[in-house]
């Protein structure tokens, strides 16, 4: 018997094991015995048949099968012990026999643990971006008026006004011969108005009950407005409702209903200055995440490399194909997905996401390798702290990152919001 190491250039070691017809011959026996369970040989009970008589029930290539695959498994469980400076991972895989006439040679890949190889001390010289962001006085306004939409109250109009209504549109779907097809409901308000010009030039100032006819066009008309089953020729739409969106004035008092007495907010001001930490808090996270990717990606450049074998890259493929079934709530789904696409653009699609989850899974040991070489401590099994490393990498250094975690004021469950949307 004789084996052979040789590692390869992705993260894995060529395996090469040969033995010969006479090695075979010495496990011959054991194979034949395990065939026992499974054969049933009138006069015998259950393995106790000759193994001649066994043999006879056995197709010869599966005997040679089962042959060569206890073998190697006993010969992978040797490589392994005498090797355990070695961190190898995940199954064999890339199998390849070839028999002669007195030996066969089996030859398949193993994959280690990636290890980053720092080339030199040009990591050293890479300078990190400092962070420096600030909320503007429009981004303040923009976050208040959206807690004043939260609390809203709702009237009765008669006309729809893209910047304060929302209307309830009924459709109609009509064939050629103009009887209707489908007929559902849909809502127009201020996020279809800010998506497409078509609403604004469709329906602003329509009255109540005024009704819009469209020729059905997919390609003019807004994915909401497509139909859902036929294939029409012509829409119709009726300006079902109308209401007036009424916002609360946010002062002092109003402030002190929508979060109670008890709430560290009580004022207009206190309120802005909270924005304003949460605003630059948010920007602050968004930025160290650009910033941590920028540094890391130059400390690959100064000679910082990884390796990332199949079997991590396939193992991270699969769980983000499993997510995207999550997504489509059905492997079925995903299926029928596909199938729209064509061929090459599946396949692309596949090939996308297994770039993805090799560059994610570089970046992540190249940032393991810079805490280590930054002498931080990381408790990654514990930290359930959102963005840790990066930020305890951006401390070492640059310094402390300037907005500090604020409480956030209590507010009261109901909301008009919640109204809102039973209507």
């Amino acid at each position: 018997m004789k084996k052979e190491l040789s590692q390869w250039k992705n993260c894995d070691y060529i395996i090469t094991i040969s033995f010969t017809d006479k090695e075979k011959a010495w496990v011959k026996n054991h194979v034949l015995e395990h065939f026992a369970k499974d054969v049933k040989i009138p006069g015998f009970r259950d393995w106790k048949a000759p193994l001649h008589l066994v043999e006879q029930k056995v197709q010869p290539q599966y005997v040679e099968m089962a042959i060569t695959e206890h073998l190697v498994n006993d010969w992978i469980q040797e490589i392994l012990n005498e090797n355990k400076d070695k961190k190898f991972i995940g199954e064999p895989y890339g199998f390849d026999t070839k028999e002669n006439k007195w030996e066969t040679t089996v030859t398949f890949h193993l994959d280690i643990y990636p290890e980053v190889e720092v080339k030199w001390d040009g990591w050293k010289k890479v300078k990190m971006d400092i962070l420096n962001v600030d909320a503007t006085d429009k981004e303040i306004e923009d976050s208040l008026l959206n807690i004043q939409k939260n609390y809203a109250d709702y009237k009765d109009t008669e006309i729809i006004n893209k910047w304060d209504t929302i209307s309830k549109l009924s459709l109609s779907f009509e064939d050629k011969d103009w009887k209707e097809v489908e007929k559902w409901t849909t809502y127009l308000w201020e996020t279809e108005f800010e998506e497409d010009k078509f609403w604004a030039k469709t329906f602003d100032w329509k009255k109540k009950w005024e009704c819009v006819e469209l020729a059905y066009d997919i390609k003019k008309l807004p994915a909401v407005l497509h139909a859902k089953k036929s294939e029409p020729k012509k829409l119709k739409v009726t300006v079902h409702d109308v209401k007036e969106i009424v916002l609360p004035e946010l002062n002092d008092e109003m402030i002190v209903k929508l979060f109670w007495k008890e709430a560290e907010v009580k004022t207009n001001v206190e309120l802005k200055e909270y924005i304003k930490k949460e605003i630059i808090k948010q920007k602050e996270e968004n930025w160290l995440v650009q910033i941590i990717e920028k540094y890391l990606s130059e400390i690959r450049k100064s000679g910082m490399n990884v390796v990332i074998p199949s079997t991590m890259i396939n193992q991270e493929l699969k769980v983000r194909m499993d997510n995207l079934k999550q997504r489509f709530w059905s492997e079925e789904k995903v299926a029928d997905y596909f199938k729209q696409l064509w061929k090459e653009k599946a396949k692309e699609f596949v090939e996308w996401v297994q770039s993805a989850a090799k560059e994610s899974l570089e970046k992540f040991f190249i940032l393991n390798k810079v805490t280590e070489l930054l002498w931080l401590e990381i408790d990654w099994q514990n930290e359930k702290e959102p963005f840790f490393v990066e930020k305890q990498i951006y401390s070492k250094l640059v310094g402390e990152l300037p907005n500090k975690k604020e409480k956030a004021p209590a507010k009261k469950t109901t909301t008009k919001k919640a109204k809102k949307e039973e209507k």
